[in-house]
Order: C-alpha cells, then sequence, then structure tokens
C-alpha cells in the first residue's frame, strides 16, 4: 500500500485483494476432485467356494492357485506319475488349504480394521472438508459483505468526490464571476478616472483661459485708467490755460462787470420764464408724467415709473462686467444717476464706487440705455433727473 497515496487508491486496492480472495477459494471449494482409492483397498481375488466372502489374498497366492492348471496339463501327458503327484499335491492342497483358511481370516480381520480405519479416515477427511467448505462458504460470504461494505464505501468516496467536483467547480465559477466583477469594476474605475482627469484638464483649460481673459480685462482697465488719468491732466492743465487766461482777462472783464450783472440778470429773468413756461428740470419722483422706456407704454404714472425702474436695473445687471476687477469678491453697492433730456437721451451720467473700475463700468452701461419718451411736466417736456442703487455681485 506504500505506492498508493489516495485514500481512493488504497481502498481500490483492498477491494481488488478481495475479489482476487474470493475466488480462490471458490476455485479451491468447486474444482477439488476426491481422490480414488488406493490399490491396496482394491478388488479382492476369488478362489472359488472355499474363499471367505469378500476376502482378500496377497498377490503371490493368487499366482499359486493360477498355476494349477498347467500341473494338470503336465498330469494328464504323464499319467502314472501324476497320481503320486495328485496325493502330494492333495496333501499340499490341505495344508494350504489350512493355511489359507487361517491367513484368510487375519487378512479379513486386518481388512475390516483397516477398512474401519479407512472410513474412519474418510470421514475425518470429509468433516475436515466440510468444515473447511464451512470456513470457505463462511469467508466468501465475509469476503462478500466485506465486497459490499467496500462497495458502500467507494459508492460514498465517489459521491464524496463528486460533491467535492461539484463544489470546486462552483468555487471556480464564483472565482471567475468575482474576478470578472472585479475587471468590470477595475476597466469602469479606470474609465471614470480618465473622463476626471480629461474634465480636470477641459477646467484647467478654462480656468486658465478664463484667468487669461480678466488679465486681458485687467489690462485693458488699467489702460483707460491710465487713458483717463491722461484726460484728466490734460483737463487741468487747459483748466489752468484757461484760468490764466482768466486772469488775464480779468482785467477785461472787471470793466465789464457792471454790463455782465445787468446781462445776467436778464438771462435769469428770461430763464425763470422758460421753466414757467416748460423746458425746465425736475426729478423723477416729483414728475407729473414719467419718461416713458421702451415697452412700458400704457398705464399708470406709477406704473410707467416702475416698469422704468425695473427695466433699467435688468438693463445694467445684464449688461455689467462681473469680471473687470479679479481683486474684488462679494456684493458691491453701485450708486448710478444721470438725466433724461428733453429728447429723451441719457446725458449727464455720474457714478459712485469703492473701485473706479466699478465707476467706469457702471457709467459705460448706462451710456448704452435707449433712447425714451421724455417726461411731462404741464403739458411740456422736461429734464428728468433719475438715480439707482443697485448692488452686483462678483465672479470669484
Amino acid at each position: 500500500m506504500k505506492y498508493f497515496t489516495t485514500k481512493h487508491e488504497k481502498n481500490a486496492a483492498k477491494i481488488t485483494t478481495l475479489i482476487t480472495l474470493i475466488i480462490v477459494l471458490l476455485l479451491f471449494v468447486v474444482g477439488q476432485d476426491y481422490k480414488e482409492e488406493p490399490e491396496e483397498y482394491g478388488i479382492a481375488i476369488n478362489f472359488g467356494s472355499g474363499a471367505p466372502a469378500g476376502g482378500n489374498v496377497q498377490p503371490n497366492k493368487a499366482e499359486v492357485q493360477e498355476e494349477a492348471p498347467q500341473e494338470e496339463i503336465e498330469e494328464e501327458a504323464e499319467p502314472e506319475v501324476e497320481e503320486e503327484i495328485a496325493e502330494e499335491e492333495v496333501a499340499e492342497e490341505l495344508l494350504e488349504e489350512e493355511e489359507i483358511e487361517d491367513t484368510s481370516e487375519e487378512d479379513a480381520k486386518a481388512e475390516a480394521e483397516a477398512k474401519a480405519e479407512e472410513e474412519r479416515l474418510l470421514e475425518e477427511k470429509l468433516q475436515e472438508e466440510k468444515a473447511a467448505e464451512e470456513k470457505a462458504l463462511k469467508e466468501i460470504e465475509e469476503a462478500k459483505k466485506e465486497a459490499a461494505e467496500a462497495e458502500r464505501i467507494l459508492k460514498e468516496e465517489a459521491e464524496e468526490a463528486e460533491r467535492l467536483k461539484t463544489e470546486e467547480e462552483a468555487k471556480q465559477k464564483a472565482a471567475a464571476a468575482k474576478a470578472a466583477k472585479e475587471a468590470k469594476e477595475a476597466k469602469e474605475a479606470k474609465e471614470a478616472k480618465q473622463k476626471a482627469e480629461a474634465a480636470a484638464k477641459a477646467k484647467a483649460a478654462a480656468e486658465e483661459k478664463l484667468k487669461k481673459d480678466k488679465a486681458a480685462k485687467a489690462k485693458a482697465a488699467a489702460k483707460a485708467k491710465a487713458d483717463a488719468k491722461a484726460k484728466a491732466e490734460a483737463k487741468a492743465r487747459a483748466a489752468k490755460a484757461a484760468a490764466e487766461a482768466k486772469a488775464r482777462a480779468a482785467a477785461k472783464a472787471k470793466a465789464d462787470a457792471k454790463a455782465a450783472a445787468d446781462a445776467k440778470a436778464k438771462a435769469d429773468a428770461a430763464a425763470k420764464a422758460k421753466a414757467n413756461a416748460g423746458g425746465g428740470e425736475t426729478s423723477f419722483a416729483l414728475i407729473e408724467k414719467a419718461p416713458i422706456y421702451p415697452g412700458c407704454e400704457g398705464g399708470s404714472n406709477a406704473a410707467i415709473k416702475q416698469c422704468m425702474s425695473d427695466k433699467i436695473k435688468a438693463f445694467i445687471m445684464k449688461n455689467f462686467d462681473t469680471d473687470l476687477a479679479s481683486d474684488l469678491t462679494g456684493i458691491q453697492k453701485i450708486n448710478i444717476s444721470f438725466k433724461i433730456n428733453t429728447s429723451g437721451n441719457v446725458v449727464n451720467i455720474s457714478a459712485r464706487a469703492v473701485d473706479p473700475k466699478l465707476v467706469e463700468e457702471a457709467k459705460r452701461v448706462t451710456r448704452l440705455l435707449p433712447k425714451m419718451k421724455p417726461g411731462m411736466q404741464q403739458g411740456s417736456p422736461v429734464t428728468v433727473s433719475y438715480g439707482l442703487p443697485i448692488r452686483i455681485k462678483m465672479s470669484e
């Protein structure tokens, strides 16, 4: 059994050995032939009525009886000698018969004893063979039981092996399914990662572009501020030159002061008369009939005012560039004021905020307002002053 490693191989070898033993025992019991009796227990020679029934004689004595006919033939050839010989033979015969009778009795006794012994030995042999046969049958029965048990064990082991095989196949299928699922999840994770990286790159590119745009706008705003500063300086120089020219003309103006005062008085009187007659200026809150923003026609004066305020506020909020000041965040407050002249145009725009860039942007957007229908006071068009506070949420 040392060459068999698995339990299944060992059990198979045991069963093979048991089957071989059963076959050998069957051959031993079924194939055994009884031996014939030995020749010394064979057929007895009968010498006539004088021999005992069933008695046996020695073979050399049988030869004496067989030679008797030859002597009788010789007596017929020699009649004279025959009588003498016959008498002698009769005497010898009698002696021999007596000896034969004594010997036959002894032989019969010995033969009876031998036959009894033979029968006893035969009985013992039969009993031994019967015992051996019973033992062999018992061993065969036990071998059958062991074979049945071995077959049962083999069947159980086969069923166990099949169950283990089924479990192993199920485990392999589960492992394969798990591996496929993990591969799919890994693939999806990889694709998600690639998408995230692509989105991050796109976002970075957008942020970079936005940053460049902000830088360009800041540069443009700085340039505009520089231009405004240059204009202011030029205006200041012009004002200075004008002041100097005015100083130079002061003497002449002093001489003409009285004439100017008279002219001014006349002009004031004319302006007052013109205001009373129409064409003057009033506030948006006091106007009799407010200017009409495009799309706000119809309705009461209060409805026209509310519509105009909503439209102007929406227009400024829509067109205001919230990216112009990268250093500003959160909500910024801006106060805008302007006038709507008698032609309906927006003029005299001004703005106040914490940063000059916001002021310039508020003026720029206000200049884009559309032309309106002028306000009316006492049936005549007048200039209307308008103020609008707004709050702008800057881009972060």
